[in-house]
């Protein structure tokens, strides 16, 4: 399996939503056709304190969130480099994530990417066991994750595995173990893939492939088999 072939299975998602809120909401409409997501603005007489979302795969109710969460994720994304606190848990963002799960974006910005990351590391981080894969297109880029990295390492018994290009030499972190890519199936991919151990209730993937225009187009999922699959597929790159 390669990642654009895994990527084309999701082409063609019936998502659409619609946007209860103020004028400026219409701004969340305009980057939800940008990630190639149907979206109408319905406006709201109370204001933007209560506005939400109303999100429909395959013309039947999914869910609903708040457009603040979607607003979030899409406009103003904001995680620091140096981010090495514990997790947090945000309803309205978990709820967005399960409601877009196995939806295809087709403009993904790294910082959506990363925070997409965040909501996951975070869920390995609670469940404390289990074997993280990380892809990071090139070993390098590790650096600026390190502290966060060595805080999932440290609290947990996680075994994690960290791949990319070896253009870094990383130092030995307990917990971590480095893969150099000789292959170059990961080299524009954004990987993040957790096994909960085996418990299906956690499993979590994001992947996302770099596009000759710059974004990534890409999805994750709480799938228990497709989160093997993409598990398998991995390891298969190291042999």
């Amino acid at each position: 399996m390669t990642v654009s072939t895994l990527l084309r299975r999701f082409e063609g998602s019936d998502v659409a939503m619609t946007v209860y809120g103020p004028p400026a909401a219409t701004v969340v409409v305009e980057r939800l056709a940008s990630q190639g997501i149907d979206a109408i603005w319905r406006k709201l007489p109370t204001g933007h304190q209560d506005a939400f979302v109303v999100i429909r795969r395959d013309s039947a109710f999914a869910e609903t969130v708040p457009l603040t969460a979607l607003q979030a994720f899409l406009c103003t994304p904001a995680i620091g480099s140096d981010d090495s606190g514990p997790p947090d848990s945000d309803p309205g963002r978990q709820l967005l994530y399960s409601a877009l799960a196995n939806t295809l974006l087709s403009s993904l910005t790294p910082a959506q990417l990363l925070e997409t990351s965040r909501e996951f590391e975070d869920r390995a981080y609670r469940v404390g066991n289990g074997t993280l894969r990380v892809s990071f297109q090139s070993l390098s880029i590790f650096r600026s994750q390190r502290a966060r990295y060595e805080t999932l390492a440290s609290d947990t018994a996680l075994d994690i595995h960290v791949y990319g290009q070896a253009d870094w030499e990383p130092p030995t972190i307990p917990g971590i173990t480095f893969h150099p890519l000789t292959d170059t199936a990961l080299e524009q991919v954004w990987l993040l893939a957790f096994d909960a151990a085996g418990d299906d209730q956690n499993k979590c993937a994001l992947v996302a492939e770099e596009t000759a225009d710059g974004p990534f187009r890409g999805l994750w999922t709480y799938s228990p088999r497709l989160v093997d699959e993409i598990m398998a597929a991995v390891v298969a790159v190291e042999e």
